[in-house]
């Protein structure tokens, strides 16, 4: 059951990475993709961050870890939606 559900959702958010990706898309299509995608990446770091303030009481190595892990998600989502969404229309341009 549990595979099920993961491929699934894997089917799911993969199609929606390649839908909001295409320019063959409509507009009114691909941003509210994006925007679904962009609120489910700040969903899970935001959890992620709590889980660390809440792990910080309990004990420091383990808060600050994952503090470092959340600052590495953060960053990393940061530049991969720079890098899918913001650089690649300025290619577009320039052709």
């Amino acid at each position: 059951m549990d595979f099920i559900i993961e491929l699934i959702f894997e089917f799911l958010f993969d199609g929606m990475l390649e839908a909001s990706k295409s320019n063959k898309v409509p507009k009114f299509i691909r941003y509210p993709l994006i925007i679904i995608i962009v609120l489910f990446f700040i969903l899970v770091i935001g959890f992620i961050f709590i889980a660390s303030i809440l792990a910080i009481k309990e004990s420091i190595v383990a808060g600050l870890l994952l503090i470092i892990i959340d600052l590495f998600l953060l960053v990393g989502s940061i530049a991969k939606f720079r890098k899918e969404y913001l650089i690649k229309k300025k290619n577009y341009n320039i052709k």
